[in-house]
């Protein structure tokens, strides 16, 4: 057995992952919008404070619907990220990472197409138009 400069073993994580995180952090997801609105994607791991009741939020248009729905996947994303981060070989994680990322990259091109780009990746300097300035500032709202 290996130590390292703290004299902390080697396999100290493995034995951690394998006694803790695999026991106490099953695959125990919930939904997206459930995960957003209370700010935790795993059912195992939530408690509500006190007799907190999260507010969910509801959307009046199509253009924040998608925006919500971008919002939901970026949040299970990071969850997830999180989790592979202890968890790198678990495979129904990363499965469900990779689905929730191609989700996402077609919301954000649905939202493109009809809204204009999100981020500066979503402008298109191949028209020559550069329309990222022309729409409403998300604090503007809609007109």
């Amino acid at each position: 057995m290996n130590n390292n400069f703290y004299e902390i073993p080697t396999d100290w994580y493995n034995e951690f992952n394998n006694n803790y995180v695999n026991n106490n952090m099953h695959n125990d997801l919930t939904d997206p919008k459930t995960a957003l609105d209370r700010g935790n994607l795993f059912n195992n791991l939530y408690e509500p404070y006190k007799n907190f009741k999260y507010r969910a939020l509801k959307p009046t248009n199509n253009k924040e619907e998608l925006l919500y729905n971008i919002l939901m996947h970026n949040f299970v994303l990071t969850e997830l990220a999180l989790y592979l981060d202890l968890n790198p070989n678990n495979q129904n994680m990363l499965n469900s990472y990779n689905k929730y990322l191609n989700n996402k990259k077609q919301l954000v091109n649905e939202y493109e197409k009809n809204f204009g780009p999100l981020t500066m990746d979503g402008v298109n300097s191949a028209t020559n138009n550069w329309n990222w300035m022309t729409s409403p500032w998300p604090w503007e709202g809609t007109r």
